[in-house]
């Protein structure tokens, strides 16, 4: 059975995540797992013991090392669970019943990967429990998720608030108006008006974009057209923010200046100054 996957991970997002994931699972009626993963990986490399220590005090420090890793995940996994509690007490106050709880050992892209199969909409904050205090900063694991796991995302940037409307980020592409097509058979944006915005300083895409608008209109979407011009990401966020856009809608992948990912791209840029949620379709 389908289902929305939230990853929560500690007291910064989680909150964010699991907000938007309720928002996400009544949409599609759906229900909603919330997954805590406890991943090893992301801990620091335990101190280096090889200098002029003798046999015994190396011996006895690591045991001593071994059983403060065991508190620590006994502690973590205390937490975790603590956590998962309240979010799903929180959930189901908000009117959805169906919410489910998950912890696991081991990596999250791992583990995000065996429970695919399942998953309809993955959520996530956009910075883990390391970043949390840092609001410039983009999780070190969010680039390995978003491009391995084929199912759409929800990133969360910030307090959620219902949008009633979305940004959809379009370059005139042949995979951008696939991108519309995407975008119109998910019913997590339907009845919501679109925001259709293009920034290219030349005309030669303008019919590509028309076209894109037409499409929309004619599947009875409330369609706003913008063309802009200027820095890509920098000219998304002044319209999103001037015109209090509620979800930026951007395709996962690409090459061109609009959609590409993690390689010097607008996308993380917008990722990580954006205040409201982004979608990725794939």
């Amino acid at each position: 059975m389908e289902q929305i996957t939230a990853c929560v991970d500690g007291p910064h997002y989680s909150k964010q995540v699991a907000d938007l994931s309720v928002w996400a699972a009544k949409r599609l009626s759906v229900p909603l797992t919330l997954l805590h993963v406890l991943d090893k990986s992301s801990h620091q490399a335990e101190p280096e013991l090889s200098g002029n220590l003798g046999v015994g005090s190396r011996e006895q420090l690591l045991q001593e090392l071994v059983e403060l890793d065991e508190q620590r995940a006994k502690l973590e996994m205390k937490h975790g669970k603590a956590l998962l509690s309240e979010l799903e007490e929180d959930a189901k106050a908000k009117g959805l019943e169906d919410v489910r709880k998950l912890q696991r050992h081991g990596n999250l892209v791992e583990t995000l990967l065996d429970i695919e199969p399942q998953t309809r909409v993955l959520v996530l904050g956009k910075s883990g429990e390391l970043h949390q205090n840092d609001t410039k900063a983009i999780g070190s694991q969010l680039e390995s998720v978003v491009r391995s796991i084929k199912a759409h995302t929800l990133v969360a940037n910030g307090e959620f608030s219902t949008p009633e409307s979305y940004l959809l980020a379009f370059d005139g592409s042949d995979i951008s108006e696939k991108l519309v097509e995407k975008a119109l058979s998910t019913p997590l944006l339907a009845g919501m008006t679109c925001h259709l915005v293009m920034v290219e300083d030349s005309q030669e895409k303008l019919a590509a974009f028309k076209r894109a608008a037409e499409r929309l209109k004619t599947a009875g979407v409330d369609v706003v057209e913008a063309q802009l011009t200027g820095d890509v990401h920098r000219a998304i966020l002044d319209y999103q923010a001037s015109n209090q856009v509620g979800l930026i809608v951007m395709g996962a992948y690409g090459h061109s200046k609009l959609r590409q990912f993690f390689v010097g791209s607008n996308t993380t840029k917008l990722l990580v100054e954006s205040t409201v949620p982004m979608l990725l379709i794939r």
